[in-house]
């Protein structure tokens, strides 16, 4: 069984500070192979540019109150196998990822 690669979507608007704290969980996260994608007003693009893995990131304006729009448009930047959502509020533990794919890991999946 190989690893899947995960593209985690991670969309705010009007909270840098919860997302900074949601990217900074999700820069923990104990899986091999997975990317972060921000679709994020101006403020929060401004936030995550200062954290020092932000190089790591992909980041996609986006400033209107839509979530739905905002998380189709996070699909079409990712290139992981597998999208994975998570609310900017959110803190996951470092197992979260490695849980959640897990059941797409089975060859009938």
């Amino acid at each position: 069984m190989t690893t899947q690669t995960v593209s985690v979507v991670v969309v705010s608007r009007n909270r840098a500070d919860l997302l900074k704290r949601c990217l900074l969980a999700i820069s923990q996260l104990q899986y091999s192979s997975f990317e972060i994608v921000v679709v994020a007003d101006p403020s929060g693009i401004e936030t995550v540019s200062a954290l020092p893995f932000a190089n790591d990131l992909k980041t996609v304006p986006f400033d209107e109150a839509n979530i739905s729009a905002a998380r189709n448009l996070g699909i079409s930047h990712a290139a992981g196998d597998i999208v994975a959502f998570i609310d900017d509020d959110a803190v996951p533990e470092p197992q979260w990822l490695r849980y959640l794919v897990a059941p797409a890991m089975h060859d009938e999946v």
